[in-house]
């Protein structure tokens, strides 16, 4: 078992040391080589209300210190000197196709980066006079900007990406989640943040609500990003589930109220059946499919990593979120057997009444053949007499 351990870390560790090669020599050649055209961002946000926890979180808001005084928050303080800039992840699909992803964005001219092989797909855009990078987390169906707002993505990025979409969601269904972060070029930078938030971490970590990327190495700040990244796709594939689950509770509370009257349930066998098979998909999806209930093998040789894949995972409700989700399929799928219980209750009593018809008729049959055999052959002695 020891022997296994071992060489699934090694395996693992290879990969990100070829991960840092490919990084590198792409970063090379995108400095070396002109981005796309710009074009003006959109104004506002498309669905300011797909927003989730920390839509209602103001970007004011103050931290309480320990002597009770108000004290500015770490995007007020790290803000003085370094420019805060916004982080969207919007999930948009069960999966990307990811070699359909580094196709599409080959033609369009852009030079993707197989960042970690297989799960996810990095390429820089300019727009707007701003350079962001743009990861695809293939196994998640999740995009993630870091440097453009929901509006821009939605209307700029996504396009690029539609072809390559695998069980796409529909428009109104799109999950979003937005953060704050600050980015360290310089180790003068690093030395500043490390005298306002009081810690002598050097690697990118979580202050509250504001993402610290640590991109004096490049390539570890593309991997801390690519953490953060694979944290907050956990947050919106959550929501989708959360969203799915919400809409076939809001479906059979009808039945439930009816149950709760005594009123006939107006509603088929196959139709329950269908309920219970969406319960038993989103559970394995929660569950089974994905990797939402557990950290990724991939973190597994970098405690760096992992300790960034925890922290966004806490921030986020991640853990109680997923206790809640599977109380709740706990209830809709009791609540799916008892519907189901009272079809084939119904059912039995029907197909009782029918054996009961039959009986009857039966019956009737043997009294008209007793009525033959006994009253007609007796009438017909006594005529003969």
């Amino acid at each position: 078992m020891l022997a296994f351990f071992t060489l699934k870390r090694n395996a693992i560790s290879s990969r990100f040391i070829n991960t840092f090669s490919k990084v590198a020599q792409v970063s090379r050649v995108l400095d070396s080589q002109p981005l796309v055209k710009t074009t003006k961002p959109p104004k506002t946000s498309v669905y300011p209300d797909k927003y989730l926890r920390r839509s209602f979180v103001p970007k004011n808001k103050k931290r309480i210190k320990a002597n009770g005084d108000l004290g500015n928050s770490a995007e007020d303080s790290l803000g003085a000197f370094l420019k805060v800039k916004p982080c969207t992840t919007i999930t948009t699909a069960e999966a990307y196709d990811l070699s359909k992803v580094i196709h599409s964005l080959n033609a369009s001219g852009y030079h993707p980066v197989n960042l970690i092989p297989g799960e996810i797909v990095s390429f820089k855009y300019l727009y707007d006079g701003c350079r962001a990078d743009i990861m695809v987390l293939g196994n998640s169906g999740t995009v993630v900007s870091w440097g453009f707002d929901e509006s821009c993505v939605l209307e700029v990025i996504l396009p690029l990406l539609n072809g390559a979409r695998v069980n796409p969601l529909p428009e109104n269904l799109l999950e979003t989640e937005d953060m704050d972060y600050v980015e360290i070029d310089t180790d003068q930078d690093l030395l500043k943040v490390r005298q306002h938030i009081n810690k002598v971490d050097e690697g990118s970590l979580l202050e509250g609500d504001l993402m610290i990327i640590n991109s004096t190495d490049t390539d570890q700040g593309l991997l801390d990003k690519a953490a953060f990244s694979s944290g907050m796709s956990r947050s919106t594939r959550l929501a989708v589930l959360e969203a799915s689950l919400d809409a076939h509770i809001e479906r059979t509370r009808k039945f439930t109220e009816a149950l709760s009257v005594g009123r006939k349930l107006n509603v088929s066998e196959s139709d329950i059946l269908r309920s219970t098979g969406r319960l038993f998909l989103m559970r394995g999806k929660l569950n089974l499919y994905s990797e939402l209930i557990e950290t990724p093998d991939l973190y597994w040789s970098e405690p760096q990593l992992e300790k960034i894949y925890k922290q966004i995972s806490k921030n986020l409700d991640i853990q109680p979120r997923i206790t809640i989700l599977n109380t709740k399929l706990d209830y809709a799928t009791e609540e799916s057997r008892a519907l189901m219980a009272v079809l084939n209750e119904k059912k039995s009593t029907h197909l009782e009444w029918i054996i009961i018809y039959l009986i009857t008729v039966e019956v009737c049959f043997e009294l008209h053949h007793y009525y033959e055999r006994y009253w007609l052959d007796k009438n017909t002695e006594v005529n003969s007499h």
